[in-house]
């Protein structure tokens, strides 16, 4: 069996790493294979075409690997007789340590497996292999010892030859977007993490004009056409609010797809693209590929850092402002733990402090973003904030096409802030709102951090609703301010609520966060016997209060109603 050394003068880093010994045709097979009733002829075999094959074997002289001992091998479908099977027969391959005997087992393990990849064939979780190719979606687990036997038929088999990280990539013609095949890897070690290694295989098939990332990998993509408009459109609210305001640096978050799968603790779960066993089991959101913009190149290193960076959606800063469908405003990041906040290092070696956060959503692709804008040092009354969420408002109101989150209250989040002192009438008057503060507390925030909620009041017809009169004040801790959770179906949303606004305007809110008409539903409360009493006037909303066993706090029930009149 012969080898084709590196013919690649790798530098940088890449010199320290380990490069592949790669494999054509091999020579050691014997004249036929059988397996599973399937016979086939080793000179007889054409999975694809010689193209593919030259293309692959390119690809893996480009790779390098953090350990020594890895297998890579590429699996090709075929057509014999009546079913399409998967194979590496004659297909090429790469080993980290050549002349490996562990390695070289496996290998000749696997080109004694064919699976069958048919449109029809419903055992499809008989292999990752299989899998990926019908699902579309790579593979991976930090360790074999993850997968139950029967997800991976060949545990046994590879945990003898010492392999526990394991990858599949599925990939595509980057014209046609068709899969030619599926790119396999084999390590030693147990890895937390394959970005690296997926980051080095797409680098390494761009070459020959090959990708393993489908369209949806790219949380910038997606399949409504209006979504590179609605980017474009982000783009430029986020550049006329830095330049107006002399913001140093704005971004763009959102929900990352689930576009691989991971066997973790022996049970198979969608994973986002991250390819770390941090995000396991969770839902995440990254800034990767999406629209921002840096006034003060300074920042560049904590923006690269962003981009790596995946936020877990159940807990955290910016994800407050996507749950809550509102907005938050953080006075000193840097003060926050990581928990709340997992880029607050690079955010003190940047000298970034201010931060505020806003939802936005986009009604076209029905995509949900979230806008983080960091602000100078000398941004931190509620006038300042006022003029923010006022910017962005007339920016959505030119470019049509999204709903701002809910401008009722900004979330506070840190250490406590007087945000009444400061506010001139004239820009309460300008901005058509006035603060009404209350102070509450969140399990993830550190001890040292607290949080309060800023209540904007707005009204028709460019007045203020607040009671305050000029030049007072606002006093915080208001008594009106309770915490709303409204489910509807299987889902929850939590908001802050003035009971004074009235049941009108409950009615209004609720619907917002569901997407409904307010004509078209009707709000319930358990009461203190356990009854379902319906919404049918303000005073309910005391009742309902007291019903819940706390004075801040209002559990309702939102209800589809097809001839409901207010």
């Amino acid at each position: 069996m012969s080898s084709e050394p590196p013919s690649v003068a790798f530098s940088g880093e890449s010199r320290y790493l380990t490069p592949l010994c790669v494999f054509g045709k091999a020579d050691e097979l014997s004249q036929s294979t059988i397996t599973g009733g399937y016979e086939l002829i080793a000179n007889e075999i054409d999975p694809h075409n010689q193209i593919v094959e030259d293309k692959i074997k390119a690809v893996l002289k480009l790779l390098t690997f953090r350990e020594q001992r890895v297998l890579v091998q590429f699996w090709s479908p075929c057509v014999v007789g009546k079913h399409q099977l998967l194979t590496t027969i004659d297909q090429p391959f790469g080993l980290g340590v050549n002349h490996d005997e562990r390695l070289l087992s496996y290998r000749r393990v696997s080109q004694h497996n064919l699976y069958v990849v048919d449109k029809d064939y419903e055992e499809v979780d008989l292999s990752p292999l299989a899998r990926v190719f019908k699902l579309g979606l790579s593979e991976w687990s930090s360790d074999l010892n993850n997968y139950l036997p029967k997800d991976f038929p060949q545990q046994e088999c590879a945990i003898r030859c010492n392999l526990h990280g394991y990858l599949v990539l599925p990939v595509f013609d980057s014209t046609t977007r068709l899969c030619v095949g599926m790119l396999e890897l084999l390590a030693s070690s147990k890895y937390m993490s394959f970005n690296y290694e997926v980051q080095q295989f797409e680098t390494a098939l761009k070459t020959q004009k090959l990708t393993c990332l489908q369209v949806s990998d790219d949380p910038a993509s997606n399949v409504n056409e209006s979504r590179p408009n609605e980017l474009e459109k982000i783009f430029n609210i986020l550049k006329d609010v830095c330049d107006t305001h002399q913001l140093p640096l704005a971004q763009t978050w959102a929900l990352s797809p689930f576009t691989s799968v991971a066997s973790y603790e022996q049970v198979l779960e969608k994973s986002c693209n991250s390819y770390d066993s941090r995000c396991l089991g969770k839902v995440c959101m990254s800034t990767c590929a999406l629209p921002y913009y840096v006034q003060n190149l300074g920042l560049w290193p904590f923006r690269e850092e962003c981009k790596k960076q995946h936020l877990d959606k159940s807990r955290g800063f910016v994800s407050r402002a996507l749950s809550s469908g509102g907005s938050c405003f953080c006075e000193d990041v840097t003060k926050l733990g990581e928990e709340v906040y997992p880029l607050v290092h690079y955010a003190r070696t940047s000298g970034l402090t201010s931060c505020f956060t806003i939802h936005m959503h986009g009604c076209e692709s029905n995509n949900d973003y979230v806008l983080e804008f960091f602000l100078p040092s000398h941004m931190k009354e509620s006038k300042h904030l006022m003029n923010l969420v006022q910017m962005l408002k007339q920016n959505l109101e030119v470019a049509s096409g999204f709903e701002l989150g809910d401008k009722s209250f900004i979330e506070v989040v840190g250490p406590p802030m007087d945000l009444s002192v400061n506010i001139e009438p004239d820009i309460m008057d300008t901005c058509s709102n006035a603060p009404d503060i209350a102070r509450t507390d969140f399990v993830d925030v550190p001890d040292e951090c607290s949080s309060t909620n800023v209540s904007f009041a707005f009204s028709e017809g460019g007045e203020t609703s607040s009671p305050l009169k000029r030049g007072r004040k606002c006093k915080r801790g208001s008594k009106n301010m309770v915490y709303v959770k409204a489910t509807y179906g299987e889902n929850s949303k939590g908001f802050w609520f003035s009971i004074s606004s009235g049941l009108w305007k409950l009615k209004n809110k609720v619907a917002k966060r569901f997407k409904l008409k307010r004509q078209m539903i009707c709000l319930k409360y358990w009461d203190e016997d356990n009854d379902l009493i319906l919404f049918s006037s303000n005073d309910n909303l005391e009742f309902a209060k007291i019903a819940s066993g706390d004075n801040k706090r209002i559990n309702l029930i939102c209800e589809s109603v097809r001839h409901h009149v207010d």
